[in-house]
């Protein structure tokens, strides 16, 4: 699949937050945090999108790589939530606000972990001899 197609997909899900977000009525059992925490990564999505474009287009793939990373990221937050909305209610018990924070936890995970990835130097497996076989060595 072509990488534009993959990027205009990332976009329509960014925007399509923002656009439920804004006109949709809010669920029960969710407050004004969430609200506005889905406004802040899904504009963060879009903004990691087109910078992650426009990097490319100047050909900078590391930026590139790294500013789709972070998109990556945040739209897979929904999956992380799962699991910190089961802990938080745990720990916190039930309540607007502590589900709001658990939310907001998934994707402050995900991001925290694709931060560390982007920031961790290279695990590289040592190259394989491409030379001659070096004297003694079994044929």
């Amino acid at each position: 699949m072509p990488a534009r197609v993959l990027a205009v997909a990332g976009l329509l899900v960014a925007t399509s937050a923002l656009w439920m977000t804004l006109f949709y009525e809010a669920q029960p059992g969710t407050g004004g945090l969430l609200y506005v925490l889905r406004l802040v990564f899904g504009s963060a999505m879009a903004a990691c999108l087109v910078l992650g474009f426009t990097a490319v287009r100047r050909r900078d793939i590391a930026a590139h790589r790294a500013w789709m990373i972070r998109a990556y990221a945040i739209g897979l937050a929904a999956g992380t939530q799962a699991f910190t909305e089961g802990i938080g209610g745990a720990i916190f018990g039930p309540g607007v606000l502590a589900a709001d924070l658990a939310k907001g936890a998934g994707w402050v995970i995900n991001l925290a972990v694709a931060e560390w990835a982007l920031r961790s130097p290279a695990r590289r497996r040592p190259a394989l001899p491409t030379g001659p076989q070096q004297a003694g060595a079994p044929s």
